[in-house]
């Protein structure tokens, strides 16, 4: 699949949630993405910041022949993403992708994707993705935030045909506690071998989830998340541990990643 490094033109901005947003935007090309891939942005014409940002793809639609739409769903934490926010419809950022290796569909009867926070991006992509392709697995959204504003675009979730139950730490919407706890009952009664764990999130959230898999015996995908200088394997800035025989080594995420079979992951 080849890479685009393309002008994109920002076609609108919509507020999510507080300090959430998405960013729809028109990039030439029609290179097909794969749910859990990823971009790398200029957020800004200057020198500061400096460095591209990634963001996952929420959506991807063609547009015209020759032209994708892609909506990107993004907090607003720091000088990119900030910088981001401040693009106005007509402005163009720089675009990279699609970068990495995204999620593989199973065959078995019964995904759950267990998010947190922006953690939540890559699923509706997935989901939509999956349908399109003919699949019909159920599939259940666990979607953990500390409050219900942290829920980010839960309601797109449903009209897809997904299942999402919440849980919030300080009690606001769902089941009170973390995620993870939440999983912990919807296995409750499931046949093992016919569930598929995707997780994306906080790396805590995630290395639970993979301790629950291993001890469950049910197969995982893990996408990670981390800042990246370069997305092209050059920096090494953003690595991860993985199993390599009987020995580990750092996997470089942005080339080799960002999403990993949940066994090859070395847990601290």
């Amino acid at each position: 699949m080849a890479i685009l490094s393309v002008n994109a033109v920002v076609l609108r901005q919509v507020e999510v949630a507080l300090r959430c947003k998405k960013v729809t935007l028109a990039v030439p090309g029609r290179e097909g993405v794969r749910a859990g891939q990823f971009c790398h942005l200029l957020c800004e014409e200057s020198t500061d910041p400096l460095l591209r940002r990634p963001f996952s793809f929420w959506d991807v639609r063609e547009s015209t022949p020759d032209e994708m739409e892609v909506d990107l769903l993004y907090t607003v934490v720091g000088k990119g993403t900030e910088a981001l926010a401040n693009r106005r419809s007509g402005d163009r950022v720089q675009f990279l992708g699609p970068l990495g290796f995204g999620f593989r569909p199973s065959e078995r009867s019964t995904w759950l994707f267990v998010a947190g926070g922006v953690g939540i991006v890559p699923f509706y992509h997935f989901a939509k993705q999956a349908f399109a392709a003919g699949l019909r697995p159920r599939i259940l959204l666990l979607f953990g935030g500390r409050t219900a504003e942290m829920l980010y675009a839960i309601e797109d979730f449903p009209p897809l045909g997904v299942e999402a139950v919440a849980a919030t730490e300080d009690g606001s919407r769902g089941t009170r506690g973390l995620v993870t706890n939440l999983l912990e009952e919807q296995l409750v009664g499931l046949d093992r071998k016919d569930v598929m764990l995707y997780t994306c999130g906080p790396d805590r959230m995630m290395d639970a989830v993979v301790r629950i898999a291993r001890r469950e015996r049910i197969s995982c995908e893990v996408s990670m998340e981390r800042r990246m200088g370069c997305a092209l394997g050059a920096c090494g800035a953003c690595v991860v541990k993985v199993r390599e025989g009987d020995e580990w080594r750092y996997s470089r995420i942005c080339i080799e990643g960002p999403t990993y079979d949940g066994d090859r992951l070395v847990l601290e």
